[in-house]
């Protein structure tokens, strides 16, 4: 029982520190699972640790939401619309596929198709690093759609949420503060959004046995999460960003050569 436990905490781990790094929290979660076997709960483990990172947002960017929160309702809702415009997208792909995803590309078994989507990930951070300097601030809501956009095909594993989001951004000349802020404030609806329907689908399962063991892989997410947050902001302000690149890469052969 105790392996178990040591199990979800590192697995929660695992999802703090790869949900906010643009390396695919549910790519390496997918890989988690496979090594200790665990593929009968499927996405609900999935949920749990990501409730887990859901907090370490909050907390992490509590006074920028608190000025949003302010901003809004003083009358100025332009930040909250681009938030719900970008949603829209990733909304949708969810409503209409996410039972077909779930089944296909969250099967441990199969998992042969993650090392195609950590190559083309790896080419697109890559070449993030020829669009540091943008100095836009501003989101704008055809900015945001697009940034929606791009979010909707992070439903697939292997491809990172955070990864795609910030990148887009940085192509369309937001500067790395605000294209950053921008995905993560992204990221809260996307997670409480995922997290409900989710937990609403785990009520109708006798899963108590495994109660404790999804809390404290969550505690462990949230806290792992919120040391990379800080972290990520100085891999961003010194533009390392593009390092994750290799780390991708590597993962990409390891995965097409070895599985």
């Amino acid at each position: 029982i105790m392996i178990e436990y040591l199990e979800f905490i590192l697995l929660g781990i695992l999802q703090g520190i790869t949900e906010f790094l643009p390396i695919s929290s549910s790519g390496h979660l997918l890989l988690g699972r496979k090594l200790f076997n665990i593929n009968e709960y499927g996405i609900i483990i999935e949920v749990f640790l990501h409730l887990g990172t859901l907090f370490s947002i909050l907390l992490f960017w509590l006074s920028d939401i608190k000025y949003e929160i302010k901003k809004f309702t003083a009358g100025n809702s332009k930040y909250v619309n681009s938030i719900i415009i970008g949603t829209i997208p990733a909304a949708i792909v969810g409503f209409l596929f996410n039972d077909y995803i779930e089944n296909i590309f969250f099967d441990t078994n199969s998992i042969k198709y993650l090392s195609y989507n950590y190559l083309l990930l790896s080419v697109l951070i890559f070449i993030s690093k020829y669009f540091m300097n943008g100095t836009k601030n501003e989101i704008t809501y055809k900015f945001a759609f697009l940034i929606g956009v791009i979010q909707s095909f992070a439903i697939l594993p292997g491809l990172s949420r955070s990864g795609l989001t910030i990148i887009l951004g940085l192509y369309l000349g937001l500067n790395f503060k605000t294209s950053s802020k921008f995905s993560f404030m992204l990221a809260i609806p996307i997670l409480i959004f995922a997290s409900i329907h989710s937990l609403i689908d785990y009520l109708t399962f006798e899963l108590f046995s495994i109660n404790l063991q999804l809390i404290i892989g969550s505690i462990f997410s949230f806290i792992s999460g919120y040391y990379i947050l800080i972290f990520l902001q100085s891999i961003l302000q010194s533009n390392k960003f593009w390092y994750f690149s290799f780390y991708c890469f590597l993962l990409s052969m390891v995965l097409f050569y070895g599985i």
